[in-house]
């Protein structure tokens, strides 16, 4: 995890993205390597849905910063195939920053930096204490705990800002449609205000949200609402209408006169 906070926001941007890097660090061994959570664990750990953790693990491999590792590692704990997840491994070397090196001859003269590894040569009185070498155990468990905490605080934040109204999205169950773009959507169409029915939202989002692909802005989203509207509306109204001439047809084979 020493690793994943230490990276540079130049190499990592995205706040959701070093969210997940960060919880899978944590079931990574101490050189980074089989990590092997399931998305579900990391959607619990994240507080974000599985489908962005997944996007968000595609998004850290591209980047170069998490591989795919040994995958018999998750064989030996797994039975199933199909219920394995995948293995990463933490590609440590990548964005870590490079340690500092001391001049050639700055301190004496056979060109030797007078502090190796960290460790005083000498017991000389009042000598300044040796820095720490080692990039991935800077500050302590605590100082970690509080960036950790910090960094999830920043994403919750984000995540409940005002999002964008020209931002695309794919449909998901929780959706809402905006009051005032739906108003004006059945205005538009010549609509009710109360066309919407919970009926008619929830078969909407139920077909959308298996059309991963299909992605629209809020508004459009309205727009696409209300056509499943009139459309639905004009099926209702076909289906009475048939329902009444097979109505009038029996009573006509039985003589009667409407």
């Amino acid at each position: 995890m020493s690793w994943a906070l230490s990276l540079p926001v130049q190499t990592l941007k995205d706040s959701s993205a070093r969210h997940v890097l960060l919880c899978l660090a944590n079931y990574a061994g101490s050189n980074g390597t089989g990590a092997f959570p399931s998305a579900s664990t990391l959607a619990q750990d994240t507080g974000l849905s599985e489908r962005t953790v997944r996007y968000k693990l595609d998004d850290l491999e591209q980047s170069g910063l998490i591989k795919k590792g040994n995958q018999a590692i998750a064989a030996v704990h797994i039975d199933r195939h199909d219920r394995r997840p995948v293995v990463y491994d933490l590609q440590i070397l990548r964005g870590a920053n490079p340690a500092p090196r001391a001049k050639r001859g700055a301190d004496d003269a056979a060109g030797c930096n007078s502090q190796h590894n960290g460790v005083q040569p000498g017991t000389e009185r009042g000598a300044a204490a040796a820095p720490n070498p080692s990039l991935n155990h800077q500050g302590t468990e605590e100082q970690q705990q509080r960036e950790l905490s910090d960094l999830i605080a920043e994403q919750d934040r984000q995540a409940l800002e005002q999002q964008d109204d020209r931002q695309r999205f794919a449909m998901f169950a929780e959706f809402e449609p905006s009051v005032e773009a739906l108003e004006t959507q059945l205005k538009i169409a010549g609509l009710p205000a109360d066309a919407l029915t919970a009926e008619l939202l929830s078969g909407f989002k139920g077909f959308f949200v298996a059309k991963t692909s299909v992605v629209d802005t809020a508004a459009g989203w309205c727009f696409k609402l209300v056509g499943w509207i009139k459309r639905e509306r004009a099926l209702a109204a076909s289906t009475a209408t048939n329902e009444e001439g097979s109505a009038g047809d029996d009573w006509a084979a039985k003589g009667v006169r409407l």
